[in-house]
């Protein structure tokens, strides 16, 4: 068994890649698990808070207009140790500057590095942001709309004052939210240096986004957050969502270029907002870049063939050879997880990947894989890749080659999908070994060995 992967599954040297190691991936840490999940701040709270003299505030004027970009960047070590996050806020103030009206705007919440100006959570516009920035040095002074010293960017509640301040104070046609910092894929993204690597999971996500405004668009310029954990979560409260199956460049997104492009064609299909943000991504010195934009009123349908596939899979787990077929389509399968160094940390994998090898190596499974690439192929509107991942296909799943069933059953409700492909990755990390053979069968083993009810 993959016993010795446990605490060392890692997808990241930080300061080369835009995701990094849990602090904690075992089972004796349950600083997620047990967070807070209280309901978001309502604006009577956030005016009594304000009175107790609890955040800082500067108040101005609503606005409305055609596009709203809300951006929510949690700095940690990308900020901590290279300033890139200050990188992304300039590149986006210079993207805005030739903009013509308010049809266009950007707010900013950042916060989550252990820095001066970084701790707590602060709300600024482009206004503030620009009068911040002034000496290259964001957080060392009072320019901003609102502070709450004590927010933690891994907190669901921060997020959702956020949203709800956008909702109070902006009234736009259009709302993308983007998230900018570290991510690990179905485990949590954002995580915060002041609060003990404090993240964002999934749950918390869906809690607060079934709160807040309607959303056209999710970005995640974070790694590895292109994964179906995510996408058919988040899929009831956003019509697309753009990620990236792999690791991202430690500079992450080109924003000088797409601000600019947004804010000058604030009226453009999505589509064609996406195209400009990949072709610019693109460009990005460095290997292994992929990108998709999602449809995410599709991932319902994915969903349901991954069931069935699931299904199948389960059974071939338990027939002869079935253990050694499995893993050798997952070998064959494009996996994710580069680490700055280069070597890959198999995290993910691309689902198209694999259902396709299944196809190919286990003829009487083709139809249901036949319906996962169907699947794909309706959720995915458009994915660029380079020449380092060749089976990048737009959505990544969970990859049990360097997991166990301890890890899995940590992470089983983040990396939870639908309850066969569960009962499939459950069965093959308990009966199948490392090397692909059938594991000697024990006690605890007997019962997942059992068919499907």
């Amino acid at each position: 068994m993959k016993t010795e992967r446990l605490q060392e599954w890692r997808v990241i040297a930080p300061y080369q890649k835009r995701h990094q190691t849990r602090k904690n991936l075992h089972p004796g840490n349950t600083q997620t698990s047990d967070k807070k999940r209280e309901s978001i701040f309502s604006f009577s709270v956030i005016f009594l808070l304000i009175a107790a003299g609890c955040i800082a505030v500067s108040v101005t004027a609503d606005k409305s207009g055609t596009l709203l970009i809300g951006v929510y960047a949690s700095g940690g070590t990308l900020e901590q140790e290279s300033g890139l996050i200050t990188n992304d806020f300039i590149q986006i103030i210079k993207g805005a500057e030739n903009k013509t009206s308010d049809n266009c705007t950007v707010v900013f919440a950042y916060g989550g590095t252990e820095k001066p100006g970084w701790s707590g959570m602060t709300i600024a516009d482009l206004d503030t942001i620009r009068a911040d920035l002034e000496d290259e040095v964001l957080g060392d002074d009072n320019e901003f709309r609102i502070h709450l010293p004590n927010a933690s960017m891994g907190d669901p509640n921060s997020l959702g004052f956020f949203l709800s301040f956008l909702q109070e104070h902006y009234h736009y046609d259009r709302f993308f939210l983007i998230f900018i910092g570290h991510g690990q894929a179905y485990t949590g993204m954002l995580f915060d240096q002041n609060h003990d690597e404090d993240g964002l999971i999934i749950s918390e996500l869906v809690e607060i986004l079934g709160q807040g405004p309607d959303i056209e668009l999710i970005g995640f310029d974070s790694c590895l957050m292109g994964c179906l954990e995510m996408v058919s979560a988040l899929s009831p409260y956003a019509d697309y969502a753009i990620a990236s199956e792999e690791s991202e460049p430690a500079e992450g997104w080109p924003y000088k270029s797409w601000i600019e492009y947004l804010c000058a064609n604030p009226e453009a299909p999505t589509l064609e907002h996406a195209k400009e943000l990949f072709q610019e991504y693109m460009k990005i010195p460095g290997q292994g870049k992929t990108i998709a934009l999602i449809n995410l009123k599709e991932a319902g349908f994915l969903t349901l063939q991954l069931d069935k596939f699931a299904k199948e899979l389960h059974s071939l787990v338990g027939a002869e050879n079935g253990c050694s077929q499995i893993y050798s389509a997952l070998m064959e399968t494009q996996q994710f997880g580069l680490t700055g160094t280069g070597e890959l940390d198999e995290a993910t994998m691309d689902l198209y990947d694999f259902a396709d090898t299944i196809r190919r190596h286990v003829p009487y499974l083709k139809e249901p894989a036949e319906g996962v690439i169907e699947g794909i192929n309706r959720t995915v509107i458009y994915a660029r890749h380079d020449e380092r991942v060749p089976g990048a296909h737009g959505i990544a799943v969970l990859s049990p080659v360097l997991i166990n069933p301890v890890f899995y059953d940590y992470y089983q409700d983040s990396a939870f999908i639908t309850p066969s492909w569960d009962r499939f990755i459950s069965r093959y990390l308990d009966l199948c070994d490392e090397t692909g053979e059938l594991s000697p069968v024990t006690i605890s083993d007997s019962n997942a060995g059992n068919p499907e009810t």
